[in-house]
């Protein structure tokens, strides 16, 4: 008995022996493998022992906890130190690379808001390009977009500004949005692929002198390129309309008296603004209900109208295509220059008789 007693005291010191003698390990890793400046750095313990942790990221910071993160605001080469319940000898060091922030590409979309990001954009609609770049130096940069210009039509700033606002006019396909910038001259580039959809809206439906019928999708004070419309014909013969009722008072091209004796060729009534615009021999005029305070819009002879009150606009045509413009309430149809560069040409399909806004 005392010798089997003697033997398990035996093993249970040889046991305590060889646990004190086992090696533990005590190391780390971090992510991004590359990381800029301006990046979150992931850093993960990977020892298998140790209660306590300090963490020096060798631009004087420090951290307590077990995988910490940790930012770098500028680019070189830092010594990460890792040290375990404050012993020395359980201490691990490496070397990290922190490059040059690098550029990212954020897009907005007017249909997504600017609160994310994306990367399917409708045609026709307001997007923006931005330039993401961290920059607490505010070093010198210069930026440059590249584009498929053959379907970025661009409205606002420039593709060498840190944003460009501007609309796609296409669907069906893919396009790369490529940024380049130099700062403190190291150049860096980033590239996005933004999937192009279409986009719904309602369209304007014209029919030429000669019976050819288009459609021109409207977007927000966008215009899609007008194409040739294979659908039923008689949806526009009622457009064009040359009487119009306003307070019980009728107002019909062949019995209007304009002073002047001039020919009225078209009318459209606007009820809300108690306005009826009219196409005269010698151009597009608007009046107010009453027959006083005829103003003149346009010189050029126009050949039909179309009053969009939906959208506050005045649609014609004349030899040089389709313009339109907002809705006149100056109550003395004062017509501004203000108003005049607001007219835009919707496009250059000449000789339309015929136009009404479709659904």
């Amino acid at each position: 008995m005392q010798k089997f007693t003697y033997s398990i005291g035996i093993l249970a010191a040889i046991i305590i022996l060889l646990s004190s003698c086992q090696k533990h390990t005590y190391d780390f890793s971090y992510a991004p493998a590359n990381p800029k400046a301006g990046a979150k750095v992931s850093f993960i313990n990977q020892s298998d022992a140790g209660e306590s942790w300090v963490w020096k990221f060798g631009d004087g910071s420090q951290s307590t906890l077990k995988s910490p993160t940790h930012i770098y605001t500028k680019a070189g080469t830092y010594t990460v130190e890792l040290m375990a319940d404050s012993n020395k000898n359980r201490t691990i060091t490496h070397t990290l690379q922190v490059l040059d922030s690098l550029p990212s590409i954020v897009v907005w979309s007017a249909a997504a808001g600017k609160t994310q990001s994306v990367d399917t954009v409708p045609q026709y609609e307001q997007v923006t390009l931005k330039a993401a770049l961290y920059n607490p130096s505010k070093t010198s940069v210069t930026y440059q977009w590249q584009v498929d210009e053959t379907l970025f039509v661009v409205t606002k700033g420039s593709l060498t500004a840190d944003s460009v606002v501007g609309y796609y006019t296409n669907y069906g396909r893919t396009t790369e949005v490529r940024l380049t910038i130099t700062v403190g001259g190291k150049t860096s580039t980033d590239s996005r692929t933004l999937t192009l959809v279409d986009n719904n809206a309602p369209a304007l439906v014209m029919q030429t002198a000669t019976g050819e019928l288009w459609r021109q999708r409207v977007y927000s004070d966008i215009y899609e390129a007008a194409k040739p419309y294979e659908g039923d014909p008689t949806v526009i013969t009622l457009a064009n309309d040359s009487t119009g009722t306003l307070n019980g008072v009728t107002y019909d091209k062949r019995t209007l008296s304009i002073q002047g004796d001039k020919q009225v060729m078209a009318l459209q009534v606007d009820q809300l603004n108690r306005k009826v615009y009219l196409i005269l021999e010698d151009g597009l005029f608007v009046m107010n209900a009453n027959g006083d305070h005829l103003e003149q819009i346009t010189s050029i002879p126009a050949f039909t109208l179309l009053l969009d009150a939906g959208q506050n606009s005045l649609y014609w045509s004349d030899t040089d295509g389709t313009w339109v413009m907002p809705l006149v309430t100056n109550p003395l149809n004062t017509i501004s220059e203000q108003l005049l560069g607001k007219i835009k040409q919707v496009n250059a399909i000449p000789d339309v008789a015929r136009m009404i806004m479709q659904q």
